[in-house]
């Protein structure tokens, strides 16, 4: 019996065999294959949560606030927050504050008082507050669980746009609470991975804080016009302030856009630094105690401000 038949006829049925084995892994590579989960937010420093359209940076270490000035420090902190930011009087902002070591405010300043758009990230130990309970108990939302032991609140109604609208809860460490007008800059930081804001206050001191000069310029040149001549290109300011044993130290550092530049506004600065010590008063001797000189980039300002100067 000839076996050539059998083999051209088996040649069909295995080809079909293949295709269809191709199509039915396709079919499973298909069916199976799923859009991967957003990527759960996350925060390696408090800072990386404020978003770049915000001005105005402040780091405020309460560790240290409470160690030099106690309760009442945190108190006055507390008050003077409220005088820029509306509604931060709000129970579990204050009592998150009280379980904090470190809070980041950042600000869009020259917006009217009252209506600055802001977002406070406090970093600290909340185990104890029962963040969802207060939340759910004062109106706002059920937690959307982002992952990674993240959850976001929203708050519904007529809202100033300084008005906490949103809070991320990352685990029981760290808390961002986010103005209204702020809702979608944050969220595209936090939750879309586009980058944060590049002002970086240093982490060190009792305050330190970082501001784009763009947003104080016309005060400037309206108020002190030979600081702002001086100041010239400056494009942003870092300070630090700490606390000494006489008293405190301030450092600010002002970032030009060449060494050049930085040399001709420390002289600049130098020259007011002399008519003001030729003066008489707390302003003299501020002045008098003052050390300013380039360093690449940045003229950089120290002060030591002694406890009779304050």
């Amino acid at each position: 019996m000839s076996t050539s038949g059998v083999g051209h006829a088996a040649a069909p049925a295995r080809a079909r065999g293949l295709l269809v084995g191709v199509l039915l892994s396709l079919g499973a590579a298909c069916g199976g294959s799923h859009p991967a989960p957003p990527r759960a937010p996350a925060l390696a420093t408090p800072v990386d949560a404020v978003p770049p359209d915000l001005d105005l940076v402040l780091r405020v270490d309460l560790a240290k606030v409470r160690a030099a000035l106690g309760p009442q420090g945190v108190a006055s902190l507390r008050g003077e927050a409220a005088d820029a930011v509306a509604e931060t009087r709000e129970e579990l902002v204050e009592r998150a504050l009280e379980a904090s070591d470190t809070a980041i405010l950042a600000l869009r300043p020259e917006l009217l008082p009252h209506e600055t758009d802001n977002v406070l990230v406090l970093a600290g130990h909340f185990a104890a507050l029962g963040v969802d309970r207060a939340l759910r108990a004062s109106g706002w939302s059920a937690p959307v669980d982002l992952g990674g032991d993240v959850r976001r609140f929203d708050r519904g109604g007529k809202l100033s746009r300084s008005s906490p609208a949103r809070v991320y809860a990352f685990a029981n460490e760290r808390l961002v609470f986010v103005s209204a007008a702020e809702i979608d800059s944050v969220e595209a930081v936090l939750e879309h991975q586009r980058a944060p804001s590049s002002l970086k206050p240093q982490a060190r001191g009792v305050l330190a804080f970082a501001v784009r000069l763009r947003t104080l310029g016309t005060t400037l040149v309206d108020r002190y016009p030979e600081l702002a001549d001086a100041i010239g290109p400056a494009e942003a300011v870092q300070g630090v302030v700490d606390s000494t044993a006489t008293g405190l130290g301030l450092e600010v550092a002002l970032e030009l856009p060449s060494e050049a530049s930085a040399e001709r506004t420390s002289a600049a600065l130098g020259r007011i630094r002399q008519a003001l010590a030729g003066a008489a008063g707390k302003m003299a001797a501020m002045a008098q105690s003052a050390n300013i000189q380039a360093v690449g980039r940045f003229a950089v300002v120290r002060v030591a401000l002694e406890r009779g100067m304050l």
